[in-house]
């Protein structure tokens, strides 16, 4: 599945466990590229920054989608897709 949009906000630097092993990640949060007012909540894995600025175009591959079930909160695992 891809995720594609604009980039809202990001926080960079973090890090998480990712099926068994330790991953670099950016926290993202775009809006949807078809319903702008839709808003996804994106941890783009194994990258320590990411060369987008906000308010530019962003694509993501989905790996996994995470529902935290006390919030309700939807989080897509995502890979960058980089276009050159």
């Amino acid at each position: 599945m891809i995720r594609e949009g604009t980039l809202l906000s990001k926080e960079a630097g973090l890090h998480t466990i990712f099926q068994g092993e330790e991953h670099d990640y950016v926290h993202c949060v775009i809006a949807d590229k078809i319903d702008p007012d839709r808003h996804f909540e994106c941890r783009v894995l194994d990258e320590t920054d990411i060369a987008i600025a906000i308010g530019e175009p962003i694509a993501l591959e989905v790996l996994k989608v995470v529902t935290e079930r006390q919030s309700g909160v939807v989080r897509f695992d995502c890979h960058l897709i980089h276009t050159s």
